[in-house]
């Protein structure tokens, strides 16, 4: 198998689960080779945000606390430093794109970069786990706890953006390899 592009796989950690109300507080990315889909590189930071009125079910999820976030660099840096580590002339894939495309096309454009310098298809893995999911009878699996567990991967504690990308790359290895 080959895809066209490197696939570089991204998670975001946030302040809430609702797009329009969420702050990315932590970004990680894995970037996966076209051929083998192997992890060639990755890249994890928090970012620095104001906590205040950060919904509490999110924090439950991640974990995440405003005294880790004080020393993190700012939104900005982060999105330029994912850039400089990976470019852009690659395919962009995430566990589910609702949340975290929202996120990536937010902090390109606070740098003065339009989400149009990626390759515009988003490989959206969840879709491609629930249809090998459906076509084995398991259509009523739909959360990211029993989805990984179906694909054998270990249960996760509290979640981790750099964890949860490479979940998301072994669902996608399990099914396309």
């Amino acid at each position: 198998m080959k895809f066209k592009k490197d696939i570089l796989m991204i998670d975001f950690e946030t302040t809430d689960g609702r797009p329009a109300k969420a702050k990315p507080i932590q970004l990680a990315a894995i970037l996966l080779d076209k051929d083998t889909l192997a992890e060639k590189k990755e890249f994890s930071s928090y970012i620095h945000q104001d906590m205040t009125g950060a919904d509490p079910r999110s924090s439950q999820v991640h974990g995440i606390t405003e005294e880790m976030l004080k020393d993190a660099p700012s939104q900005n840096d982060v999105m330029q430093s994912l850039l400089d580590t990976f470019g852009t002339k690659v395919f962009i894939s995430c566990w589910t794109t609702l949340l975290d495309m929202r996120m990536l096309e937010n902090m390109l454009d606070a740098i003065g970069h339009d989400f149009m310098e990626y390759d515009y298809h988003v490989l959206d893995v969840w879709a491609i786990a629930y249809t090998e999911l459906v076509k084995q009878g398991k259509g009523n699996i739909s959360n990211s706890v029993h989805t990984f567990a179906e694909f054998g991967l270990p249960p996760r504690g509290s979640h981790d953006a750099l964890e949860d990308c490479r979940h998301a790359a072994e669902v996608l290895r399990k099914i396309m390899l």
